[in-house]
């Protein structure tokens, strides 16, 4: 299992980054007010919070459950891709989450957490999962299957005093963009 680990070096850098934002944000709250996204209308021309809202959680559990997500994510699909496409594909789902949904919510004042990267990425593997016979698939019975499957149900359903509406709004955006950069990247043969 430890060599497994070792084979997903990006995977693991985001969930150390979620768990040092984590203890920035609990050690000193001002870090929330600071990385958190905003609504098109309230963000100014601090456009970094696209990306930074990504990075942070609120609540431990929220943080606990996006990593176990990110590891099992990881643990199927990181070596597949490979490091660099595993983190491009993250990265450019998630920001986008960030940019579709702030404008949606363009006067939300604060938007958090890192699983526009699970959604978008669990939407990628999903779909090249039907679209390339060989790529890794999400089944139960497997540790990873079984986790991931548990989360895309859980995280929908309104449990913490976070949750509502919205964070199905977000997780469905995150999904549906894995998604389509799955068909966009089968489409060009990467």
């Amino acid at each position: 299992m430890l060599n497994r680990i070792a084979k997903q070096p990006v995977s693991l850098m985001i969930c150390l980054a979620w768990i040092v934002v984590w203890v920035f944000v609990v050690t000193n709250k001002n870090t929330l007010d600071i990385l958190c996204g905003k609504g098109i209308k309230q963000i100014g021309n601090q456009y970094y919070r696209f990306f930074t809202a990504g990075l942070t959680h609120t609540h431990i559990l929220h943080m606990l459950a996006n990593v176990c997500a990110m590891f099992w994510v990881g643990y199927l699909y990181e070596q597949r891709l490979g490091s660099v496409k595993f983190l491009l594909v993250g990265m450019i789902c998630a920001i986008v989450c960030q940019v579709v949904f702030l404008a949606i919510y363009s006067n939300a004042t604060e938007s958090f957490g890192g699983s526009g990267y699970n959604f978008a990425l669990i939407g990628f593997g999903l779909a090249l999962q039907f679209l390339t016979p060989d790529f890794p698939k999400i089944t139960f019975g497997t540790w990873s299957g079984n986790w991931l499957i548990i989360y895309l149900i859980l995280g929908n359903i309104p449990v913490l005093s976070f949750m509502n509406v919205t964070t199905i709004i977000f997780h469905t955006i995150a999904f549906v963009l894995g998604i389509g950069i799955a068909f966009i990247y089968r489409g060009i043969g990467v």
